[in-house]
């Protein structure tokens, strides 16, 4: 029951994550000034990937 419980806590976190990620890479396109993307965009996407290797190691 935990193994399933993870399962779908780590889907929905890459979900997220990677949702996240796409959006805040859209707003980083569009913009004109100089941006800072380091903290929210890696970050964002790392922790996404990392979540995928979850859910594949709760599968």
């Amino acid at each position: 029951m935990l193994v399933d419980f993870a399962l779908i806590i780590s889907i929905l976190m890459a979900l997220y994550l990677f949702s996240y990620a796409y959006i805040e890479g859209i707003r980083i396109s569009e913009s004109d000034q100089k941006v800072d993307g380091g903290i929210t965009f890696i970050f964002s996407i790392m922790m996404a990937f990392v979540f995928s290797g979850f859910t594949y190691l709760f599968i």
